[in-house]
């Protein structure tokens, strides 16, 4: 089964003759004319198909479509009187069964599923919760169940799975329409305070259907090791709905992948057939040299450009690259690339039901289709109007597809006046080898904080800077001062957001902090 070619050609309202339309946008081949809406049909849909075939393992306990269906059926009776339609469960537990049995339980209920990183701490917990003011809290660390303590049910993964495998199913399915909302996840936060992005359940069951068509040859017999988090869309709609919809067999890596030994065992025991992940982990496996091309079909990266090395050595390996581009807020996936047809900058065509559109002022790209989120929960959503979401990234159209070119919100204002897009700075010093991440910051003047790779000297660094600084074409484009940050970055300092990005704000406080009041954390290499 071949994927229709996405149409090129842009669609706008009438415009005058020879006048360019103010959006250029792009649209996806159609989605299926008979399809799930909700994800329960998804449900019903997967126990027909894959009733018998294990689709998921954590631990010691694997399970089947059938075994899914029926935990889950018991989950939600014994949850009815507790959470009702439109009522809110919070997950503050990691990946695993338990996690994925209160999703389900909740589908079944017309309720929403909360899921939140459980890393985040107490206080932000605290606040997200008294937002949230969830009826049903899961929560195991007795050091977040204070925080918790505004759920009405409290609930532990033990008592979960009591109520999943000896609960009476008593309680029929509530009805829900395409429309309603199932899902509440929360942004990374890289720029602030987390948003709940609600999403519907069309905006998850449009993914599943743009996916079958995308790549159908993925299905029973394939296998994943899941480290992706599930509190965020990559590893919770774009890796684990997915691979429960195809029928594959999803395994779950313990600790969700921040122990690097558990991950590399898990992996090299699964020996998946389809990899996904963020290119931080992708360079881990390459320096394991885990994938090869008889065993896997082809890896998928998000989240932040696969540097040119990686690239390189997939394409050595004979291993094809699948790249793609989205956000939270469209549930996730906006555009793809077919594997093997990636190309360094470019992040594909839109996927089927979605149009991306870039507007012609300013470079911003648009997003609209069955994916984009209802709005934000009990927060303003200046960025959404008549279904059309502004996305904040930046971008231009090629022929291979879209090419992104850093955040709107990423324009630093410095002294003379001018502004400048961080982004493009960041992505030149990235493209070196030595340069895990990099930061760029105007305090006043131009500077730049960057984690290196191990055995990177501080001339090397600095050839590297001095390299992109002889590109700028005026003076004040220029990084005046490098620094270089002492310990590696990690989820825990909310250096890397939980979805392993870099949180450029809390980077840019700690420097501020570490230039006022000292200590050890950062290495002037040029000041």
């Amino acid at each position: 089964m071949s994927v229709p070619e996405p149409s090129t050609s842009d669609i706008a309202a009438p415009v005058a003759p020879g006048t360019a339309p103010v959006i250029a946008w792009r649209a996806g081949p159609a989605l299926p004319v008979t399809r799930a809406t909700t994800v329960p049909s998804l449900m019903a849909e997967c126990l027909h198909r894959f009733p018998t075939a294990t689709v998921i393992n954590d631990g010691g306990r694997s399970a089947t479509w059938r075994e899914l269906d029926e935990w889950s059926a018991r989950l939600a009776s014994a949850w009815a009187k507790d959470l009702p339609r439109g009522g809110r469960c919070a997950i503050l537990v990691g990946n695993g069964l338990p996690h994925l049995l209160a999703e389900l339980a909740c589908w079944r209920l017309g309720a929403i599923a909360a899921p939140i990183f459980h890393g985040f701490g107490p206080q932000r917990i605290a606040a997200l919760l008294a937002r949230l003011e969830p009826q049903v809290t899961l929560v195991d660390d007795p050091a977040l169940a204070h925080s918790a303590a505004g759920g009405v049910r409290q609930e532990t993964s033990s008592e979960l799975w009591h109520h999943a495998t000896t609960h009476a199913v008593d309680h029929r399915e509530r009805a829900v329409t395409g429309s309603d909302a199932c899902l509440i996840q929360f942004t990374s936060g890289s720029t602030g305070m987390p948003r709940g992005v609600v999403l519907t359940h069309d905006n998850l069951a449009s993914q599943q259907a743009a996916f079958a068509l995308q790549w159908p040859e993925v299905g029973p017999g394939d296998r994943l090791a899941a480290y992706l988090p599930w509190h965020h869309s990559f590893g919770g709609l774009a890796e684990r709905l997915w691979s429960l919809c195809r029928g594959a067999e999803l395994t779950v890596v313990p600790g969700g992948g921040r122990d690097r030994q558990h991950l590399l065992a898990t992996v090299r025991a699964v020996k998946p057939t389809v990899f996904l992940s963020v290119p931080k982990i992708h360079a881990v496996m390459v320096e394991e040299r885990l994938f090869h091309r008889d065993t896997v079909r082809w890896v998928f990266t998000a989240g932040a450009p696969l540097s040119d090395d990686l690239r390189t050595w997939y394409a050595a390996a004979g291993i094809p690259v699948c790249e793609g581009w989205g956000l939270t807020e469209t549930s996730p996936s906006c555009t793809l690339t077919r594997p093997g047809r990636a190309t360094s900058g470019v992040v594909g065509h839109p996927i089927a039901g979605v149009s991306v559109g870039v507007r012609r002022s300013d470079g911003h790209i648009l997003v609209r289709g069955p994916n984009v989120m209802a709005g934000y929960f009990r927060q303003p959503t200046t960025t959404l109007c008549d279904g059309v979401l502004d996305t904040g990234d930046l971008g231009t159209w090629s022929e291979d597809g879209l090419c992104l070119r850093g955040r709107s919100d990423h324009q630093l204002k410095l002294a003379n006046g001018e502004k400048l897009g961080a982004a493009e700075i960041e992505a030149a010093l990235l493209a070196h080898p030595a340069i895990l991440h990099a930061v760029v910051g105007a305090e006043p003047e131009l500077l730049v904080i960057v984690e290196v790779r191990d055995g990177t000297c501080r001339d090397e660094v600095l050839a590297v800077v001095d390299a992109v600084n002889a590109s700028q074409a005026v003076p004040y484009q220029r990084i005046r001062g490098i620094y270089a940050i002492a310990q590696r970055m990690c989820v825990e300092d909310g250096h890397l957001t939980a979805s392993l990005k870099v949180s450029r704000g809390q980077v840019l406080e700690s420097f501020r902090r570490w230039r006022t009041e000292g200590g050890s954390q950062f290495v002037c290499y040029r000041g």
